[in-house]
C-alpha cells in the first residue's frame, strides 16, 4: 500500500513539473507567433524587419516547442507504439518486453540528458552567443533540453519500477484516452 501511495505521489510531482514545461512550450509558441508576425509585418509594410528573428526562433522558440512537451507525452504514455504481436504474448513475456522497453528508454534519456546538460553548462560558461545582424545570447535556451530529458528520465524510471513491482502494472502504464496526461 505504501508503495502505491509513493508511486502516486512521485507521479503527481512529475505531472506538475511536466505541466510547468508544457506551459513554457505554449508560451514559447505564442511568443513565436507574435514575434514572426511582427517581423513579417515590419519587413513587408515598413521595410524594416526585426533583427535576429530567425535566431530567436531557432535557438529558443522551436527548441522549447519541440522538447519541453516530451515529459508530459511520456507521463501520459502517448508515445507511438506498435503492438502487432504483443497482445498474443503470454503475460510474463508482455511484462518483460515492457520492462526492457522502459529500461532502454531510460538509458536513452539519461544519455541525452547528461550530454545536453554538459553542453548547456559549457555554453553558460563561455556565455555563448550567435553573431548575426545583432549578437544574441543563446546559452539559456540550451537548458531546455536537459530539463526535458531529465524529467523524461524520471518518468521512465517511475514506469520501469511500476512494471517491475506493481501487480496492476497494466493500468499504471496504460494510455488514458481523452485525458491530457
Amino acid at each position: 500500500m505504501k508503495r502505491a501511495r509513493l508511486s502516486a505521489l512521485v507521479e503527481t510531482a512529475f505531472r506538475w513539473s511536466s505541466w510547468v514545461l508544457i506551459s513554457l512550450a505554449v508560451v514559447s509558441l505564442g511568443l513565436m507567433m507574435v514575434h514572426v508576425s511582427a517581423d513579417v509585418f515590419m519587413k513587408y509594410v515598413m521595410n524594416a524587419p526585426i533583427p535576429g528573428t530567425a535566431e530567436v526562433v531557432a535557438y529558443y522558440y522551436m527548441v522549447a516547442a519541440v522538447f519541453l512537451p516530451l515529459p508530459l507525452v511520456e507521463l501520459g504514455n502517448k508515445a507511438i507504439s506498435v503492438d502487432l504481436f504483443w497482445n498474443m504474448f503470454p503475460n510474463f513475456f508482455q511484462r518483460a518486453t515492457i520492462f526492457i522497453g522502459y529500461g532502454a528508454q531510460l538509458a536513452f534519456f539519461v544519455i541525452l540528458a547528461r550530454q545536453t546538460g554538459e553542453d548547456a553548462l559549457a555554453a553558460y560558461a563561455k556565455n555563448e552567443l550567435v553573431e548575426g545582424i545583432v549578437p544574441l545570447i543563446v546559452w539559456p535556451g540550451r537548458f531546455f533540453l536537459p530539463a526535458a530529458f531529465w524529467l523524461a528520465s524520471g518518468v521512465s524510471a517511475l514506469r520501469l519500477l511500476q512494471v517491475a513491482l506493481s501487480p496492476d502494472w497494466r493500468e499504471q502504464i496504460a494510455s488514458k484516452s481523452g485525458e491530457v496526461a
